[in-house]
């Protein structure tokens, strides 16, 4: 009985953490000088900031933010492990007008949650409602290439 039960045990260990997903390798190109309109992508590097702002027909908006920490725990590529593991970030978010705030944002499998492949957050900086979206952290673990740097891919929209 025994000589069967370890085969199945490993067998189930390395189905569970298979990727049916193929991830591309990204290249970071953007400079965000002069920052970016809510809604678009940003990608940034850790310690990285940018400022988001808005225009049009509503009151001017500028909001700071820096990916102050970068954590990425995930199962590597073509590697079989027992837990899929997460990458998080935490972003420091501040207005004009001195309000700040921190979100942690997390993808893969945060807590007790299912796996996610994003993760989006509400909350109000000042007395502003913001919607974060982390849309990915690249490289994936074990696709990196010599000096590569992870970057997170984010959204961020005004509520």
């Amino acid at each position: 009985m025994l000589n069967y039960t370890y085969p199945l045990l490993l067998v189930l260990l390395m189905w569970q953490c298979q990727e049916d997903t193929i991830y591309e390798r990204s290249t970071v190109t953007e400079s965000y000088t002069d920052g970016v309109k809510f809604g678009q992508s940003i990608v940034l590097e850790k310690g990285e900031p940018v400022t988001v702002y808005s225009n049009g027909g509503e009151a001017p908006r500028k909001l700071h933010v820096t990916l102050e920490q970068l954590f990425d725990s995930r199962c590597p590529a073509n590697a079989a492990c027992v837990t899929y593991g997460n990458a998080a970030v935490v972003l420091s978010a501040s207005n004009s007008q001195g309000a700040n705030k921190a979100i942690e944002l997390c993808i893969g499998k945060c807590d007790t949650e299912p796996i996610r492949d994003t993760h989006t957050v509400t909350t109000l900086v000042g007395e502003t409602s913001y919607r974060f979206t982390l849309k990915e952290v690249v490289p994936f673990p074990g696709l990196e290439k010599d000096g590569e740097k992870k970057v997170a891919k984010l959204v961020v929209e005004k509520m």
